[in-house]
């Protein structure tokens, strides 16, 4: 409600106008509005020399990342797990966020993910995922992970024989601590290929949504 004798702009409280509302019967509570400065509020500029080439995190591509990152939503406190070909902890745009309780080398049967280097070496994927997931941010090194405030880990398993054993194992490795297990791939995209998991590791699905 407006009140004509009362001032839009005035350095005085009212406070006649005030008791007399305060008094009437009809009214169960009222308080007298004051204008508040508000100021609109960006992101922090990113100081990581790639994010501007991340199309996929930007306002255009639709994703509202960045919206999300000024309500806090980070990645803060969950755990992602990558099962892929292993992941490169020691990359300076992710070992902050590097979590070891996360990781295993399914392949050599060890604590250590990294996958081996050599100059044919195709085992990249996991890091590249990783990195997409939970990459640094302002530490200007390379871009700025989606979840950039999320601990990552690494399951190496596709560096070899791949069986339904071995899936379900990576499935279910340390599932207490890890949130979120990571799993860009499957059976040969060829428009002809019609497979699925198998007995084992159909079993761990069903105990990652019912037993944790």
């Amino acid at each position: 409600m407006k009140h004509r004798s009362v001032a839009e702009q005035s350095f005085q409280a009212h406070h006649s106008h005030n008791l007399r509302m305060k008094r009437d019967p009809k009214v169960f509570w009222f308080a007298q509005q004051s204008a508040k400065p508000r100021k609109r509020r960006h992101p922090t500029p990113l100081n990581d020399p790639l994010f501007n080439e991340q199309w996929f995190l930007s306002d255009a591509f639709s994703q509202n990342v960045v919206a999300a990152w000024i309500r806090g939503c980070t990645g803060k406190g969950v755990v992602v797990s990558v099962l892929d070909d292993g992941i490169e902890k020691s990359h300076p745009d992710l070992s902050e966020n590097y979590d070891p309780k996360a990781s295993y080398d399914m392949n050599d049967n060890d604590a250590n993910p990294e996958p081996p280097y050599s100059q044919i070496s195709q085992n990249r994927h996991g890091t590249r995922c990783a990195g997409v997931i939970a990459a640094v941010a302002n530490n200007t090194v390379c871009g700025v992970g989606v979840a950039f405030n999320a601990r990552i880990g690494g399951i190496r398993m596709l560096d070899g024989y791949v069986t339904d054993l071995l899936e379900a194992k990576s499935l279910t490795f340390n599932q207490q601590h890890i949130n979120i297990y990571s799993a860009s791939w499957g059976p040969k995209d060829d428009g002809k290929t019609v497979d699925g998991p198998g007995i084992l590791a159909s079993e761990a699905f069903i105990r990652g949504i019912s037993s944790v």
